[in-house]
């Protein structure tokens, strides 16, 4: 029996077999930081991608990363009209919106000075497209989208799109780092009104209060929270919303990439009554033979 979380490699698709969806992925703002949240589906050839970056450069060395079988749209998502694009330092902090001095020049580690992440390197005016505009159109099951701020736009502009979606991941903002951006509480309200809840954060940023800190790695924060991934699903307190393809999907999302074993427990065993399968009573056994699992929420995002 492991010791520990970090020996879980127990993937759904071992108990689905043959019933393993295949998800539609789109990724918005696909640049590199780390192993992409959906490796390790897509590794396992259960899923298709859609990756929407309309950096090059980033673009290329994503392709580079996991080849060429994916489809690649170099574009900016929007409301179809122009906008002006704050290019940073770093390419991860560029927006549409102007990153705010009073606000980041407060933390440790974070700054809009020159050479900085933060730092407005040019501006550029640039067409926007509405996802639901996009031709062919986008499946996805699954929406990762990290914009710096526009996330809600984007989302109002991808409506029919969304409608099929199972679940968001969405970085979102607790304070304006960038000037006049939408919040996380704005998105939420929005999210809600199209059959999303809200179901956990993860990978919380936080950083020190100028002057102080009190850990060798900056990055790890102490009180503030800056901004956070947020995970929706669609709402579970009525799960005839969804459908048997949507449960399996679901629960393959929701296992494999976010460790929220609970909730497939009960994705699961709400399949098996319609179907007359049997996944959820093994599921429960197979997660018993691990004696500590992987918990994956408000975890404080460092980087090394």
């Amino acid at each position: 029996m492991p010791d520990d979380s970090s020996n879980f490699t127990f993937s759904l698709a071992k108990l689905l077999d043959k019933k393993t969806p295949l998800l539609d992925v789109l990724d918005i703002g696909a640049m590199i930081e780390g192993n992409p949240r959906w490796s390790t589906v897509f590794h396992a050839g259960n899923a298709q991608l859609t990756l929407v970056e309309p950096n090059e450069e980033e673009a290329e060395r994503l392709q580079k990363a996991i080849g060429v079988d994916a489809r690649w749209l170099n574009c900016f998502l929007g409301d179809g009209n122009s906008a002006t694009l704050h290019m940073t330092h770093y390419p991860g902090c560029s927006s549409f919106f102007p990153p705010d001095p009073n606000i980041i020049d407060k933390f440790i580690s974070i700054d809009t000075g020159s050479g900085s992440n933060f730092h407005v390197t040019e501006t550029q005016s640039v067409e926007t497209t509405r996802l639901d505009d996009v031709s062919p159109s986008i499946a996805a099951d699954f929406i990762k989208i990290d914009v710096q701020g526009s996330e809600l736009k984007i989302l109002e502009n991808g409506i029919e799109t969304l409608s099929k979606v199972s679940v968001v991941e969405a970085e979102v903002e607790f304070i304006p780092v960038y000037r006049d951006q939408p919040l996380f509480g704005e998105l939420q309200v929005f999210m809600r009104s199209q059959g999303f809840v809200l179901h956990k954060l993860i990978d919380v940023a936080s950083r020190c209060f100028r002057p102080l800190y009190f850990d060798e790695n900056v990055t790890s924060g102490m009180s503030q929270m800056l901004w956070a991934d947020a995970i929706f699903i669609r709402d579970f307190t009525n799960l005839d919303l969804y459908t048997d393809e949507g449960l399996l999907k679901t629960a393959y999302i929701m296992h494999d990439l976010y460790s929220s074993f609970d909730f497939v427990y009960v994705l699961l065993n709400e399949f098996d009554k319609r179907q007359g399968t049997s996944f959820s009573g093994p599921y429960a056994n197979e997660l018993a033979k691990f004696s500590k699992l992987p918990k994956f929420m408000l975890n404080v995002k460092e980087l090394n």
